[in-house]
C-alpha cells in the first residue's frame, strides 16, 4: 500500500463518493456496530475508547465519519464504505486523561490503518531472526501452537514462560487465567515501563504494590528526584494536567518546582531550579536534605520514622554527601529550607533511568514525605487506588527465559528491549517453541515460529485499570468497529487454544470485570456509554505499617573499567517512542526530539566540554563503546547536558518493525552490561561506562530547526 492509498482509508468523502465506477453500488465491508440507517453521511459520531500506547490507561473518546476506500476485486476498481476514525482525544470525565491525550495517543489511529499490520496468522519458513513467514488459517494455527503447548506441558508445565507488558485489566487477567489452567508460573511483565522499582518501594511503607499518586496541583513547592514526570515517567498526561494547575491554576499560588537529575529532562527544563545530579547519587543526595531538614527542626513529624531509619539519617553528613553528588551545599541548604517552610510541600521521586541503588532513593524519598507530614493529604502523597489485582511475577525476564521451552509474548518485546549481553536472543533461539500475539511483525516477532495477531485497541472490547489514578477507576471500551483483518483478540485465541487442548477456560470480559465492583443503581451500559467506571476515594489510613527496613546509601554500580570507559551512559524513556513501542508511526518520526529538534532518527546528546575535546559538532557521527557492543549514531553537543553523561532517547535500532522504524538509528539497550536491580529484577539503564569517538561527518541526520535556541553556556547551577 503506497502513502495515498495509506491515507485515503482514513480521508473524509463527499456524497458522490458512494458509488463506485460504472454506476456500481458501493459494498460495506468494515460497518459500524450500528445500523446503517442511522449513519448519516458528514456527521460525526464519538465513541468512548481507551488508549494502550503505554500503561497509563487514558480514557478516550473517538471521532468517526463515514468515508470510502478504494480496492481491486475481480480486476475491476471498487469504492467500498467503511467507518474511518478521523481523531483520538481524551475523555473529559477521565480522571486520568481529563480531555487531554499526548502524542503516542494521538498516532495511535496510525497503528489501526498501519500499512505494515499483520492481516492473519502466520508461520515461520525460514531460520529464526530471518523473518521469512507465510501464511495460514486460523485453524491451523491454534492447531499448531495447541500441539507445542501441549508437548511441553505433559514434561513440566514450568517450562511454559508467558512475557506480556505492564497494562492491567482485561488482557492481564486473561492471560494469567490461562497460564493457571495449564498449571505454568505466573505471567513475566517484560517491560522498561513497568515502574517495579517504584511499585516495591511503595509496597515497603505498606501499600500493596501500588504506585505512589503525587497530588502536584495541590502542593506548593515540589522538590523532584529522578522523575521525569512530564516527560516519560508513568503518566506524561495526568501529571502535564497536575503541572498546568500546580503553575497557573490557583490565581493566589503559583508553585515552585525544583528538579534534581541527572539529565536536563523535559521537566528539568520546565523547573524553576535543576540541580544536576551525578548518575546513581539520588540517595545520597535525598539523604542530605533529610538530615537537614532534621537539623532545621523542619521535620513536623519525625516521629513517624521507624527508629532505624532516623539514626541512619542522623548519621549522614551534608556536606560529604553532596560534594559526592556533585552540588553546591548551600544551594541545596536554601532548597531544603524552602521546602520545610512550605505550606504544601510534597517530594516527587522516581527511576526514570534506574540505577543499582534506585530503591534506596525512592525509600529515602518517601521517608522524607513522612518528615513533612503531606502523606495521605492533600497536596501530598497518595497511593494510587488499585481495581484490578496482576499475579506477574516480578523478576528478570533472562532467568523466566533459562527455562523457558516455550515462551509465548504479547505487549512485550525482549529482543529489543533486552541488552544483546543479556542472552535473550540465545534464549529464543533455544526455546522449542516461540509465539508472538503482537500486531506488527517486531523484533521478537522475527525469532516466533508462528504469528497470533491480535487486534488493534481501537477494534477491542477491553477494560484496563489505569496505572495512577485518584479513584478507583476501569476505562472501557466496546467495539464500534468491525476488524480490519483477519485478526483475533488474543483472550479468543486464548480460548481456541484451551478448547483444542480440551481443559476448561474463559476470559473475564469487560463485563465480568466491571459488574465485579459496579456500585448500586448503575449498570455495564451506563460504563460503556462513558467510556469507565470512576468509583469514590477509598477511605481509612494511607499507609499500613512501616517496616524498619535497613537504609543503605551505597554508591550506584557501573559495570566497565573506569579508565577504558570513563564516561556514563544513559538510555532513556522518551516522550515520543518510549519503550520503542512507537517508533512505528510516522507522525511519532516526525515530532521533533524535545532536546535536539531531530526528526526520523535520535542522537546522542553529548556535553559541550567533551565535545570540544574530541572536536564533535551537532550531526557528526560518533561512536559509542561499552564492553559488551557499540553503536553508532549522529551527536548532539547538548548545552545543558552534565560532563562526562552521555545520554539518549530509546526508540531507533529496530532490526524489524515495519518500514518506518526498521534499521533506521541504533539502539541503545543493544550495548548496556546485563545488570538487574537486585530487589526487582529491573533492567538497570544507568549502570554501564562506555568510550566516546567520532567516525566522521554529518550523515543523513535532520533537525526540526537546526539552529539551537541557547546562545550561551547552560546554567544549570
Amino acid at each position: 500500500m503506497d502513502r495515498r492509498d495509506f491515507f485515503r482509508i482514513v480521508s473524509a468523502t463527499s456524497a458522490g463518493a458512494l458509488a463506485g465506477g460504472c454506476g456500481r453500488k458501493a459494498e460495506k465491508l468494515i460497518p459500524l456496530l450500528v445500523p446503517a440507517h442511522e449513519i448519516v453521511l458528514g456527521e460525526e459520531q464519538w465513541h468512548p475508547a481507551v488508549c494502550t500506547e503505554c500503561c497509563a490507561g487514558c480514557g478516550t473518546l473517538v471521532r468517526i465519519m463515514e468515508a470510502v476506500r478504494t480496492v481491486e476485486r475481480n480486476g475491476e476498481q471498487v469504492r467500498e464504505r467503511i467507518a474511518a476514525i478521523k481523531k483520538i482525544e481524551g475523555n473529559p470525565i477521565d480522571p486520568v486523561s481529563g480531555g487531554r491525550l499526548c502524542a503516542r495517543g494521538q498516532a495511535s489511529i496510525q497503528g489501526l490503518y498501519h500499512p505494515d499490520r499483520l492481516r492473519g496468522p502466520m508461520k515461520r519458513t525460514g531460520e529464526r531472526g530471518r523473518a521469512q513467514f507465510t501464511g495460514l488459517s486460523w485453524d491451523e494455527a491454534i492447531g499448531l501452537t495447541a500441539e507445542k503447548i501441549a508437548r511441553a506441558c505433559a514434561v513440566d508445565p514450568r517450562g511454559i514462560v508467558f512475557l506480556t507488558g505492564p497494562s492491567t485489566g482485561t488482557r492481564s487477567l486473561a492471560i494469567g487465567r490461562f497460564t493457571a489452567a495449564l498449571g505454568a508460573p505466573p505471567p513475566v511483565v517484560c517491560s522498561l515501563a513497568d515502574f517495579a522499582v517504584e511499585r516495591t518501594a511503595a509496597k515497603m511503607l505498606g501499600w500493596r504494590a501500588r504506585l505512589p499518586l503525587y497530588d502536584l496541583s495541590n502542593a506548593q513547592y515540589a522538590l523532584s528526584v529522578g522523575a521525569d514526570f512530564l516527560g516519560g515517567w508513568i503518566s506524561p498526561v495526568y501529571y502535564n494536567r497536575q503541572f498546568g494547575h500546580f503553575r497557573q491554576g490557583r490565581r493566589e499560588v503559583r508553585g515552585k518546582l525544583v528538579q534534581a537529575e541527572s539529565r536536563l529532562s523535559i521537566t528539568a527544563a520546565a523547573a524553576d531550579l535543576w540541580l544536576p545530579l551525578r548518575p546513581g547519587t539520588e540517595p545520597q543526595f535525598l539523604a542530605a536534605v533529610a538530615r537537614i531538614l532534621l537539623d532545621s527542626n523542619l521535620a513536623r513529624r519525625r516521629d513517624l520514622l521507624p527508629p532505624g531509619v532516623l539514626q541512619t539519617l542522623q548519621a549522614a553528613d551534608p556536606a560529604t554527601l553532596l560534594a559526592y553528588c556533585g552540588l553546591e551545599e548551600k544551594r541545596v541548604r536554601e532548597v531544603t529550607q524552602e521546602l520545610g517552610e512550605s505550606e504544601a510541600p510534597v517530594v516527587i521521586a522516581g527511576a526514570s533511568i534506574v540505577q543499582s541503588n534506585s530503591l534506596d532513593a525512592l525509600m529515602i524519598s518517601h521517608y522524607l514525605n513522612l518528615m513533612l507530614g503531606n502523606v495521605g493529604k492533600k497536596g501530598g502523597v497518595l497511593p494510587s487506588a488499585v481495581t484490578v489485582p496482576t499475579d506477574s511475577e516480578i523478576h528478570p525476564t533472562t532467568e523466566a527465559l533459562a527455562r523457558a521451552k516455550v515462551v509465548l509474548m504479547d505487549g512485550t518485546n525482549p529482543a529489543y528491549t533486552l541488552p544483546r549481553s543479556s542472552g535473550v536472543l540465545d534464549a529464543l533461539g533455544r526455546a522449542e517453541a516461540v509465539i508472538s500475539f503482537a500486531p506488527f511483525l517486531d523484533d521478537s516477532g522475527a525469532w516466533s515460529d508462528l504469528l497470533l495477531p491480535g487486534h488493534h485497541a481501537l477494534e477491542s472490547a477491553i477494560a484496563v485499570a489505569p496505572t495512577v489514578s485518584p479513584r478507583p477507576a476501569l476505562t472501557v471500551a466496546t467495539p464500534f468497529v468491525e476488524p480490519l483483518y483477519d485478526t483475533r483478540a488474543a483472550e479468543n485465541t486464548l480460548a481456541d487454544l484451551a478448547r483444542k487442548m480440551g481443559f476448561e477456560y474463559r476470559a473475564d470480559t469487560p463485563k465480568d470485570v466491571v459488574e465485579k465492583v459496579l456500585p448500586a443503581g448503575v449498570t455495564f451500559d451506563d460504563v460503556a456509554d462513558q467510556g469507565g467506571l470512576w468509583l469514590e476515594p477509598e477511605a481509612g489510613p494511607p499507609t499500613g505499617a512501616i517496616e524498619d527496613n535497613p537504609l543503605e546509601l551505597s554508591a550506584a554500580a557501573f559495570e566497565g573499567d573506569a579508565a577504558q570507559f570513563p564516561m556514563q551512559f544513559q538510555p532513556y524513556l522518551g516522550l515520543q517512542f518510549h519503550d520503542g513501542s512507537g517508533s512505528n508511526l510516522p507522525w511519532m518520526q516526525e515530532l521533533p526530539d524535545p532536546a535536539s529538534s531531530s526528526i526520523w532518527g535520535l542522537p546522542v546528546e553529548i556535553d559541550p566540554k567533551t565535545a570540544a575535546d574530541l572536536r564533535i559538532t551537532n550531526g557528526d557521527m560518533v561512536r559509542v563503546e561499552s564492553s559488551h557492543g557499540s553503536l553508532e549514531a549522529p551527536a548532539f553537543v547538548h548545552p545543558g547536558a552534565v560532563p562526562g553523561v552521555v545520554s539518549m532517547a530509546i526508540g531507533d535500532g529496530h532490526t524489524h518493525y515495519g518500514r518506518y522504524a526498521s534499521a533506521r538509528g541504533a539502539n541503545p539497550l543493544s550495548i548496556l552490561a546485563p545488570v538487574w536491580e537486585k530487589s526487582t529484577g529491573a533492567l538497570v539503564l544507568g549502570g554501564t561506562r562506555i568510550r566516546l569517538s567520532r567516525v566522521g561527518g554529518p550523515r543523513s541526520w535532520i533537525q526540526f530547526s537546526t539552529q539551537d535556541r541557547q546562545e550561551r553556556g547552560f546554567d544549570h547551577r
